[in-house]
C-alpha cells in the first residue's frame, strides 16, 4: 500500500521526502493549464528550487491518456536520468504516470512514484490500476508496480475547481465507494473503507458543488482517498463497465459517464432493507433509482444525449471484466431497462 500523506498543506512534506530519496533529478508528469491554475506549480516550483532539484517536465498527456503517450513518457524519463516520478494532476495524469513507471520497470529502469492528485475523485493515487486508450479502446490495466509508493492528498488544490468539475470527479469517488460496497469482491476491509468514503461524500459533495468551502474540499478530498482504497481491494462494477464508450465516443467526462447508468444499478444492486439505505436517510417507500437520479440531477450530472451515436450500441461496448464484479447479472430484459433508465 502506498504511504499516504493526507490533509491540507501535506504537499509540504514532499521536502523531507526528496531529502530521503537523495535524488537530485525529478521527472514531473503534470497537467497543462490546470497545473498552474490549481496552485500546484507555485508550491512545487518553490520546493524544487529550495531542494536544488533538476526537473524534467512531461505534460503530453490527453484527457483520456493513450498507451503511446506513456511509451513516449518512458523514453523521456530515461533520457532525463531521473529515478523519481512525481505525478501532479487528475486521474489522467495519475494513470499515465503509473503506466510509465510500470513500462519502465519492465525494461529494467526503476523509479519511485509519488502521486499528488489535484482533483478529488479518481482515487488513482492509491490504486494499482491504469485506465488508458489503446487501439481506440479504453482499457483498465493492472499491475502491482502501478501502485504509487507515496500519495500526497492535499485538498488545497481543489479549492478553485468549477462546480461541474467538482461534481464529475466527486461523483466518481462516490461511485467507487458504492460499487466497492456492493461488489462481489467486497470484504470487511473494503466495506470499512467504502463506508468511510460514503459518510464523507454523500452530503458534502452536493454542498461543495453549490457553495464550495475549504472544509467541504477537505471532506471530499479525504472521501476520494478512502474510496480509492476501497476499489483497490474490490475493483469497480457495472456503472464503470458501461461508462467507457460514453467517454471515448460521446465526450462525457469520466465521472459524468459513470453517472448515466448509476441510478439503474443503485436500484438494482441495493435492497431497501440494506443498512446503507437507512444510513443515507433514503425513503424506503420511494424507488432507490429515482432517488439517486434526483441526487445526480441536483449536482448537474444528467443525460444530455449522445449525438449520432446509438444508445444500444454504446451499451453493447461494456467492459465484461468489470461487469463480472457486479452482484446482479445482466440479461436482455435488464439491458432494456437500463436503456430506458438512461433516457429518463
Amino acid at each position: 500500500m502506498a504511504t499516504t500523506l493526507l490533509g491540507r498543506q501535506s504537499v509540504n512534506k514532499l521536502r523531507p521526502l526528496l531529502q530521503q530519496f537523495g535524488q537530485k533529478k525529478v521527472f514531473l508528469a503534470r497537467g497543462g493549464k490546470s497545473y498552474e491554475a490549481c496552485g500546484a506549480k507555485a508550491v512545487l516550483d518553490a520546493i524544487f528550487k529550495d531542494e536544488a532539484v533538476a526537473v524534467t517536465e512531461f505534460s503530453s498527456i490527453s484527457v483520456n491518456p493513450h498507451y503511446d503517450e506513456a511509451v513516449d513518457g518512458v523514453r523521456r524519463l530515461k533520457e532525463s536520468g531521473a529515478h523519481v516520478i512525481i505525478a501532479v494532476g487528475g486521474g489522467s495524469i495519475m494513470d499515465a504516470a503509473k503506466l510509465m513507471r510500470h513500462i519502465a520497470a519492465e525494461e529494467g529502469y526503476y523509479a519511485i512514484l509519488v502521486a499528488v492528485p489535484t482533483t478529488a475523485g479518481t482515487g488513482a493515487e492509491v490504486t494499482r490500476y491504469s485506465i488508458v486508450c489503446r487501439d481506440g479502446i479504453k482499457q483498465s490495466l493492472q499491475a502491482e508496480d502501478m501502485l504509487p509508493d507515496f500519495a500526497i492528498v492535499d485538498s488545497q488544490f481543489i479549492d478553485g475547481v468549477s462546480g461541474y468539475l467538482a461534481a464529475c470527479t466527486g461523483f466518481d469517488a462516490l461511485a467507487h465507494s458504492f460499487e466497492s460496497y456492493w461488489s462481489r469482491n467486497a470484504n470487511a476491509e473494503s466495506r470499512g473503507y467504502a463506508l468511510k468514503a460514503i459518510d464523507l461524500l454523500w452530503k458534502n459533495l452536493p454542498a461543495l458543488v453549490k457553495s464550495p468551502t475549504s472544509v467541504l474540499a477537505d471532506a471530499v478530498s479525504e472521501g476520494s482517498y478512502w474510496a480509492g482504497r476501497a476499489i483497490n481491494v474490490t475493483k469497480t462494477t457495472a456503472p464503470h463497465a458501461f461508462s467507457y464508450a460514453f467517454t471515448t465516443q460521446c465526450n462525457y467526462p469520466h465521472g459524468h459517464a459513470v453517472a448515466l447508468t448509476f441510478p439503474y444499478f443503485f436500484g438494482l444492486n441495493l435492497s431497501v432493507d440494506d443498512p446503507l439505505v437507512e444510513r443515507l436517510a433514503l425513503d424506503k417507500n420511494t424507488s432507490l433509482e429515482a432517488q439517486m437520479r434526483q441526487y445526480l440531477n441536483g449536482i448537474g450530472l444528467h443525460y444530455t444525449g449522445c449525438g449520432t451515436h446509438d444508445l444500444v450500441d454504446l451499451l453493447s461496448q461494456v467492459n465484461l471484466q468489470k461487469l463480472q464484479n457486479n452482484p446482479v447479472e445482466m440479461n436482455a430484459e435488464r439491458m432494456k431497462q437500463l436503456e430506458t433508465s438512461i433516457s429518463i
